[in-house]
């Protein structure tokens, strides 16, 4: 009976997860739509709950025409994903049209040889290099530079000036006041500390041998598009060998080919596409695990030395990278065949990240990063009930908050679309007095999150309300988006120990024009989606629980590291950030072939092209 019900269950769980999810994403776009269409002109910011509640009929059909496009096309990819495939090692050329025998033919021999796969990337995205080259820097990877380069002391008695150039980075962010380490030394974790170390390294060497930054930015920004090729380069030719068929290897390569955002992302000198160049290897390197049926052993040193190197990678260069490696390895971890080779090659890299943090943090050598960054739903929210519900605070509460924050500047500073005026971030010609970073104590965060509970718990409207507005717009395939274009303004203006950052005068007027022209296509509702990044979240979201419903093997594997970055996305600063879900736009051409490889193990590795060891 037990084991009946334990089938009954693995049978109907599936399903019902990937049910919920397609209401989750109809119920995202409803609110999207009730913003759009049925807000009041003069409201300062929508509410669902006011907008369903003025306009109930529009609500309820905008919900359900949502609903029943969204279980239309989530049934079309479950009966798609449910055939069965190929088995492995048949060819896929016969029956090929003689006027498609060209194509065939040419990605054949680009998935023949990785570089290949580059090379041709490379001949596609070159309209978006020329004209883009080099990205130029913003404020966050500036001030990773300047941690590296400048000295506590160097900004004794300055004035900050309108720029930001004089602003210390721990006080741009800003870092509380307790967390401030002794000495003379900027180093932090508020953005990844071993990424600052290679990007200041790269920079500090830049000014000893040119007397300039710009050297240093061209490298940097060369590199991070040399990282995207290589990795997409492999990611494909590896996943080519488990993949038969011709049609999903042209759409994986007609998707990168129409994704401009990932070329141009390729540029910055940044932290998130350094992540998803690595995230796209990572789970090709994953699949060719997973999918071969002999002894993992047989995979070789190379699988084990590029994937833990490609698992570091991701670990350095964002606060999260370490958590999905983690989470990833014990999952897998419960399949004894690859337990070994995970915990080796994906979760030791994490470990000794994180180790390496958490000692250099105990140790005093670089300022931590402050738990304010953590509570980025928690701040959005409680601002928007006490903007509601200005009487909503005992007296105890408002003494309690009063330790950490202005209530008033807090309240005043609300935005729906960030959190960042609420921590007063951004340099003092700007900041909000909002956050009291220079007095503020641990454990005067003691009660935080206690109070945000009692008043959502007395106002589960306005609580409902700001959940919505921090997280519905990345599952809005008509929202515009922030942040979605690299941070390339041209209104930025910043130096660093006297060398100019930005802006960057190497192609300004060509990089100018391309992100002008980008922006003009944002505006047309038409061209939107060739550079949406919400509208490549939905699509990856849909393949994955519609492979999850189909019970095609590992597609639940596939579907954790997404969900974890889209519920980072959710806690982040920003709103609707395109760079937080950026790892969906590097990602859909990747998922695409994951989910097009033979569903039946195949009877051992799959090798490369002379890659046999």
């Amino acid at each position: 009976m037990l084991a009946g019900a334990v089938r009954s269950l693995r049978a109907w769980v599936p399903s019902a997860v990937a049910w919920v999810v397609v209401v989750v994403l109809a119920v995202a776009t409803t609110a999207g739509l009730a913003a759009r269409y049925l807000a009041d002109d003069g409201s300062p910011y929508p509410l669902l709950t006011r907008e369903v509640g003025d306009h109930p009929v529009l609500a309820a059909l905008f919900l359900v025409l949502s609903l029943a496009a969204y279980a239309v096309v989530f049934l079309g990819l479950r009966t798609l994903l449910s055939r069965d495939r190929s088995e492995p090692g048949t060819d896929p050329a016969p029956g090929v049209p003689a006027r498609l025998a060209r194509l065939v033919g040419l990605v054949e021999w680009t998935y023949a040889r990785w570089w290949r796969v580059s090379l041709v990337l490379a001949v596609l995205w070159l309209p978006w290099f020329l004209s883009s080259f080099p990205g130029q820097p913003s404020p966050d990877p500036s001030n990773m530079f300047t941690e590296f380069v400048s000295r506590r002391s160097d900004f004794a008695g300055s004035s900050p000036f309108a720029d930001g150039s004089g602003t210390i980075p721990y006080v741009d962010y800003p870092t509380s006041s307790y967390l401030v380490t002794d000495g003379d030394s900027l180093w932090s974790n508020h953005h990844p500390f071993f990424l600052m170390l290679a990007y200041g390294s790269v920079s500090s060497a830049s000014i000893a041998v040119f007397d300039s930054l710009v050297p240093a930015l061209l490298v940097m920004s060369a590199a991070s598009a040399l990282l995207t090729l290589v990795a997409f380069g492999r990611a494909l030719a590896i996943l080519g060998t488990l993949v038969p068929g011709w049609r999903p290897r042209t759409a994986a390569l007609a998707v990168l080919a129409l994704s401009p955002l990932i070329a141009l992302w390729s540029l910055a000198e940044h932290k998130n596409q350094l992540f998803c160049a690595a995230f796209v290897w990572w789970l090709a390197l994953l699949a060719r695990l997973l999918h071969s049926d002999g002894a993992v052993r047989a995979l070789g040193r190379r699988w084990y030395v590029e994937t833990f190197v490609v698992s570091l990678l991701m670990a350095v260069t964002v606060q999260f990278g370490w958590i999905l490696l983690v989470a990833q390895a014990v999952v897998m971890a419960f399949r004894r065949r690859e337990r070994v080779a995970v915990l080796v090659a994906v979760g030791l890299p994490a470990v000794l990240v994180h180790g390496a943090i958490m000692a250099l943090t105990s140790a005093g050598a670089l300022i931590p990063s402050d738990p304010i960054e953590t509570k980025g739903v928690q701040l959005q929210v409680l601002a928007l009930m006490l903007n509601e519900h200005p009487d909503a605070l005992t007296a105890d509460q408002r003494e309690d908050l009063s330790r950490i924050f202005d209530l008033d500047a807090f309240v005043a500073s609300f935005d729906p679309s960030t959190s960042d005026p609420l921590k007063s971030t951004g340099p003092l010609s700007r900041k909000t007095s909002s956050f009291r970073y220079e007095t503020v104590q641990p454990e005067d965060w003691d009660t935080f999150d206690a109070i945000v509970l009692d008043v959502a718990s007395r106002y589960p409207g306005a609580f409902v309300d700001g959940l919505f507005l921090k997280s519905y717009r990345y599952l809005d395939p008509f929202d515009e988006g922030t942040d979605w274009y690299p941070p390339w303004s041209p209104a930025y203006d910043r130096t660093i120990d006297g060398h100019r950052v930005a802006p960057l005068e190497v192609n300004q007027t060509a990089r100018a024009w391309t992100r002008d022209r980008a922006f003009d296509c944002y505006q047309v509702s038409a061209c939107r989606p060739v550079l949406s990044h919400g509208v490549r979240t939905i699509v990856v979201v849909l393949l994955l629980v519609a492979a999850i419903a189909a019970r095609r093997r590992f597609a639940w594997l596939w579907a954790l590291p997404f969900a974890l970055q889209l519920a980072i996305a959710g806690v982040s600063p920003l709103s609707a950030g395109g760079r937080y879900v950026l790892a969906f736009t590097y990602g859909l051409a990747i998922v695409l072939l994951l989910l097009a490889v033979e569903d039946r193990p195949s009877p051992e590795p799959a090798l490369e092209p002379n890659t046999q060891r």
